[in-house]
């Protein structure tokens, strides 16, 4: 499984789309702002609806109403983030393979999907609110899931 690892890393960081994102001065680092807007845009999004979660602001609305609301603006941050990720990634490749905080944000990212796509999904869809401990909890697991995202993806440029 590791070669295979290797083999896709080194594949990415020798395309095309890769080299040509490295020749040049700007691409990379406007590539990197609409990451950085996109990963806004998705947070915040997350920030309301877990806030909401927990019993704070937007109370005149149900949670499945802010929820609801905020979904589309979520996608698009997750749509941004993913694909600048995704070139920023076939530009570093081989960098991301020697880089264990890329990999802690990789296991951060898959968590914080499944997290956000199932049980906080179910949670944020009920016409009832749910017992507020747990509404607390899966806020508090969906905001140290998504920073944790952000965070180890801030420490790859530093290891």
């Amino acid at each position: 499984m590791g070669r295979i690892v290797f083999y896709f890393f080194r594949w990415a960081d020798e395309s095309s789309v890769g080299a040509a994102i490295r020749a040049s001065t700007w691409v990379f680092a406007f590539i990197e702002v609409f990451h950085l807007l996109g990963l806004t845009l998705l947070l915040g999004t997350v920030v309301l609806v877990d806030l909401r979660l927990c019993g704070y602001g937007l109370r005149r609305q149900s949670i499945a109403e802010v929820a609801s609301d905020a979904l589309p603006w979520m996608l698009v941050g997750m749509a941004v983030t993913i694909g600048s990720g995704s070139l920023l990634f076939v530009s570093e490749a081989m960098k991301c393979y020697g880089s264990p905080p890329f990999f802690v944000k990789m296991g951060f990212l898959f968590t914080a999907l499944v997290f956000t796509f199932t049980l906080h999904r179910k949670l944020t869809k009920r016409n009832t609110p749910p017992p507020p401990v747990w509404g607390k909890v899966a806020a508090g697991l969906s905001l140290f899931l998504w920073f944790g995202v952000g965070l180890a993806g801030r420490a790859i440029a530093f290891y």
